[in-house]
């Protein structure tokens, strides 16, 4: 039987977002054999030209002011992917594993790279570049389009230096989460990276019901958390099998609080994770929004973090 070829699509801008981005994925590429495209798509010329350019009198003048605009920027462009390439086989990556993507806008920035995934990819990479802010660079808000519309591959967003390869599972029961922890051992199985599984229970309203008695709230929780064992037991299975080493896995559990995307990012942060995965949806669908509401929430405050978002 063939071997399916294994792909990362790395998209970057130029800017120092990117390139975190850049030297962030090499830590999954190198020994895992994964061959990278790294894209990079120019915009068009300021819009200035353009308009200039309609006029017949400035017409021959600004053409070749346009042309001189996307040759520097072309050059510009193809200076930072060799800095990216080189980056890459620094941290182990082959060069002929490496193929570069350089094409000036054809629909718009966002939807060239959302057409190129359609390629067979493993992933996404793009850098956080200030994740819903239009006054940061360009990817800011391409990045944005990008989780929001790429609904069949996993989303990496990176939102900086990130050296550790300590990852943050988020799970529950969901068929999802389920997904997501095949996709883990997949990606990490090759790699010295540490995995924590991490389950948070919400907070149950009707526990504070005064006519409950103690013995039938202990009960809950006790069933509660017999089937978490169970939900982490199983998933420890799965790691295992793709090849996870049990001393990288390890998991935690938190019960009965009012925010699980707040918990999940505190247990980031005092646990030194580098990396938060989430599967797209988990058992609470809301389907009037593309991305749950738990991996939303997480994905626009985890700065300084990344986040894979897994179908």
């Amino acid at each position: 039987m063939e071997t399916k070829e294994r792909k990362f699509l790395i998209a970057v801008d130029g800017s120092p977002h990117s390139l975190k981005a850049v030297s962030y994925a090499a830590q999954y590429c190198g020994p895992a054999g994964i061959k990278v495209n790294l894209m990079h798509v120019i915009p068009t010329a300021p819009e200035t030209l353009w308009d200039l350019e309609k006029g017949s009198f400035f017409k021959e003048k600004m053409q070749a002011h346009r042309v001189q605009w996307i040759e520097n920027t072309r050059k510009v462009a193809q200076q930072f992917l060799d800095e990216a390439l080189n980056l890459l086989v620094g941290a182990g990556v082959l060069e002929q594993d490496i193929g570069v993507i350089l094409q000036e806008r054809k629909v718009g920035i966002a939807r060239d790279i959302i057409d190129e995934t359609v390629r067979g990819y493993e992933a996404i990479v793009v850098g956080r570049g200030g994740l819903g802010r239009s006054e940061q660079p360009f990817l800011g808000s391409v990045c944005n389009k990008i989780v929001e519309k790429i609904h069949d591959i996993p989303v990496w967003v990176i939102g900086g230096d990130i050296r550790t390869k300590k990852l943050l599972l988020a799970v529950d029961a969901s068929e999802n989460s389920r997904k997501a922890v095949n996709y883990v051992g997949k990606i990490t199985a090759a790699t010295e990276a540490e995995i924590t599984l991490f389950h948070v229970v919400r907070r149950f309203g009707y526990l504070n019901d005064p006519t409950l008695r103690h013995s039938e709230i202990e009960g809950f929780w006790e069933e509660v958390k017999s089937d978490i064992l169970r939900m982490f037991r199983s998933y420890k299975v799965s790691l295992e099998a793709a090849g996870v080493t049990a001393l990288r896995i390890s998991s935690q559990a938190t019960l009965d609080k009012s925010s699980r995307s707040g918990d999940i990012l505190r247990e980031a942060q005092e646990g030194a994770h580098g990396t938060i995965v989430m599967g797209r949806r988990g058992l609470s669908k809301v389907h009037d929004f593309s991305m749950g509401r738990v991996a939303n929430k997480v994905l626009n405050r985890a700065e300084g973090f990344a986040v894979w978002i897994v179908p």
